[in-house]
């Protein structure tokens, strides 16, 4: 494709996070980053990278995916992504790029009281109520 750096966005391992969520019904991953786009509009995927025999069981494999906009002045923008994925073994998660060296980062285990219990501080912290509601991070985007 003959892209180069500067047609893609800035990401190191240190913007993204990667914690593990477990209870008695499973346990979830939550992979969350941000990079910084050449231009506002940027959309990013984080997506499945080894399909078929995984050779490391304790390593989970995804791709960023981006997606430029078609036509968007030059700010440079700070973009994130995030992804939700069901995994019971992975110790590891490794992000790759079809345009450079990719990177790995740990998974953080966190049981479901914990994240609870942490959220429930941040939300007073911040002066936010408590709701009902369902998790409304168990989904995959790009803000």
């Amino acid at each position: 494709m003959g892209m180069n750096s500067s047609n893609h966005c800035a990401f190191s391992a240190a913007d993204f996070t990667a914690t593990a969520f477990e209870s008695s019904e499973g346990r979830l991953i939550r992979v969350v980053g941000s990079g910084h786009c050449p231009t506002s509009g940027w959309e990013l995927r984080l997506v499945a990278a080894n399909p078929g025999i995984v050779p490391n069981p304790d390593t989970l494999w995804l791709e960023l995916r981006e997606s430029p906009p078609r036509s968007a002045p030059r700010v440079y923008t700070e973009t994130t992504v995030e992804a939700i994925i069901e995994d019971t073994r992975a110790e590891r998660v490794v992000i790759r790029f079809g345009w450079r060296e990719g990177f790995s980062i740990p998974i953080v285990s966190r049981s479901a009281q914990q994240a609870h219990r942490g959220a429930m501080r941040a939300r007073a912290d911040a002066g936010v109520g408590s709701s009902d509601a369902p998790d409304e991070r168990l989904a995959t985007s790009a803000r």
